[in-house]
């Protein structure tokens, strides 16, 4: 049980460093952001599946859904439910993922949360076309009590999908 703890803790401690905010200088020459969003008719939204543990302290995959489908049309943001709706030839969709890791049984979580705008993007010296490539993104860590779980993630979440509407609204 003692090793089961220290892995845990250890895990969350991964999680929280590895997903808080850094910036790359490695890749400044690739344009991301708000300009990727320039021209796109709407987006597909993908809301990658929860962890079943944390639908038990309140935080589920319908509530998620819910709020980004919600915010991105009060922002104005066309939504398709599909592919083929999907006019785009880029096909863009915005993608959210919340991943949690909790210290122990009555502990707090780390909660990394993540929204990205991917799309098929072509390669600059192929032909080719890279698909599901990430050309807007936010992201943070939050430390939140099981209590708090949902009130504070679905608010994380809400930030972040505000940033991103807000660029949406810059460019269009």
């Amino acid at each position: 049980m003692g090793h089961l703890v220290g892995v845990r803790t250890a895990l969350f401690a991964v999680l929280a460093l590895a997903l808080t905010h850094t910036e790359s200088r490695a890749q400044l020459f690739v344009p991301t952001g708000r300009d990727t969003l320039r021209g796109l008719p709407g987006v597909e939204i993908l809301i990658e599946p929860l962890q079943p543990e944390l639908a038990r302290d309140g935080l589920t995959q319908d509530s998620v859904v819910q709020a980004v489908t919600r915010q991105l049309k009060a922002g104005g943001v066309t939504i398709y439910p599909g592919q083929r709706e999907n006019p785009s030839v880029s096909k863009p969709y915005l993608y959210v993922h919340v991943n949690a890791a909790r210290r122990d049984a009555n502990g707090d979580y780390a909660v990394a949360v993540q929204v990205h705008l991917r799309q098929t993007l072509a390669s600059l010296t192929t032909e080719s076309r890279i698909v599901n490539a990430m050309s807007w993104d936010a992201h943070d860590v939050l430390i939140v009590t099981p209590a708090r779980l949902k009130d504070s993630t679905l608010g994380e979440i809400g930030d972040l999908v505000g940033v991103f509407v807000a660029d949406w609204k810059s460019v269009h």
